[in-house]
């Protein structure tokens, strides 16, 4: 509204200098009064003209190439502007207005190579693009988002200036134009070192994760999805005319769950919540490769369970999850953690992922650790060496013979990151 009528009062300030200097040639005369007149005359006719030239007949479009992406990836935005009427414009901005959510950056691995602060994950994006219409009805251009960070984001608004050559009067539109993308949780190459193998009749050590024995047949079944298309039997397959896949005898199919500590304390930043989902994300793929009944478990003020398998689906909605999960700041994991692990069936290993540790939480360790063959905590640290007090803590989750890894932020810069299950 005030746009408007500031238009009105410049465009009625045009007018009547026109008007004026009418008058001023037509009472003083000559040369130099009638030059001043028509050689404003043109000027300030198209004033008027841009004045009330609509720039809500205006169509604003964006094409977001591959709106699925990694972070840490760039993503390419081709933005289109058509107008009805070429209508001569000497200049105009656009500006695209960015979201809070794109408002932090990611750089894949090189954030990790010195320790931290959430204020430096921020970051203030701003784009601004001069542009030349002229008589032009179509103009397009394009723009990169570089270093995106994790998370499902809406470019929604744009906003378009333009102005006539004297700057006399101004004219700007928000444009509504609705795009969304998604940004997944970077994923770190992880190497598996693990010395457990559990079989039908009994358990053996193994250098390596044992997986499914192909080597002999032990008959043929319907196919089901994620069967292999190399254990079609094509004999069977024609005799039933059905698609037929022969089946193995497997080892004893393990089941691993890995228990997320989606908690973040004051003192942390928010770049080891990052590396939490990194690698939460990037083992639980890790494991989906191997012939193992996996599970996922995010602990906060609710419990998030995802039992995958060997399901597609309940894979997917795990990962949507990280895509926009976010940390909770209020309440403790220790005693969430137990509550959890108290109606927890049980599993055959447990891996647990936390970035904080303390002492209520070591006893919630050990009382779930009676219950559990094998329990493994992965604690994601900020300095290169534990602390005294934090060397302090873990040191009977050893003596009570449970594998504690620490990884520590320049650890997650380099790949393959090994992940080692004692």
């Amino acid at each position: 509204m005030k746009e408007k009528l500031r238009i009105i009062f410049r465009s009625a300030g045009v007018l009547a200098l026109i008007i004026i200097l009418f008058c001023y040639a037509m009472f003083q005369g000559g040369f130099v009064s009638w030059f001043l007149f028509y050689g404003y005359l043109p000027i300030g006719i198209y004033q008027l003209l841009f004045a009330s030239y609509p720039l809500r007949t205006w169509q604003v479009y964006r094409e977001i190439e591959n709106p699925v992406r990694q972070a840490g990836d760039e993503i390419l935005v081709k933005v289109h502007i058509k107008r009805n009427l070429p209508f001569p414009l000497l200049y105009c901005t656009f500006e695209e207005k960015f979201p809070p959510s794109l408002m932090k950056e990611d750089t894949k691995k090189t954030k990790y190579l010195s320790s931290q602060t959430s204020e430096k994950m921020t970051v203030s994006r701003k784009l601004i693009r001069m542009l030349f219409p002229l008589f032009r009805r179509h103009l397009t251009f394009s723009y990169s988002v570089q270093s995106l960070p994790r998370g499902e984001h809406a470019l929604e608004k744009v906003t378009i200036q333009t102005g006539e050559i004297f700057g006399f009067i101004k004219k700007s539109r928000d444009f509504q134009v609705a795009n969304k993308f998604v940004v997944y949780p970077y994923e770190h190459e992880v190497r598996l070192v693990s010395d457990m193998a559990s079989y039908e009749q009994g358990g053996v050590v193994s250098n390596q994760f044992q997986q499914m024995n192909t080597t002999i047949a032990s008959g043929v079944r319907e196919y089901a999805p994620g069967d292999r298309f190399t254990w079609i039997d094509w004999k069977q397959t024609a005799r039933k005319q059905t698609i037929m896949t022969k089946e193995f005898d497997r080892e004893k199919s393990m089941d691993i769950l890995l228990v997320h500590d989606n908690f973040i304390q004051n003192k942390e930043n928010q770049l080891l919540y990052e590396a939490s989902i990194e690698m939460s994300l990037s083992l639980m793929q890790k494991l989906a490769k191997k012939d193992y009944q996996t599970s996922f478990l995010s602990i906060d003020e609710q419990a998030h369970f995802f039992e995958l398998g060997h399901s597609e689906h309940q894979m997917e909605q795990m990962k949507n999850y990280l895509l926009t999960a976010s940390p909770e700041k209020k309440g403790s994991f220790s005693i969430r953690f137990r509550e959890e692990m108290a109606h927890l069936n049980k599993a055959d290993i447990i891996f647990l992922m936390v970035t904080s540790i303390d002492s209520h939480l070591i006893q919630a360790i050990q009382e779930a650790k009676q219950r559990m063959k094998h329990f493994s905590i992965i604690y994601i640290h900020p300095e290169k060496v534990l602390s005294k007090e934090e060397t302090e803590i873990l040191e009977p989750l050893r003596f009570s013979g449970i594998a504690v890894q620490e990884l520590s932020l320049e650890q997650l810069a380099m790949d393959p990151v090994e992940v080692i299950f004692k």
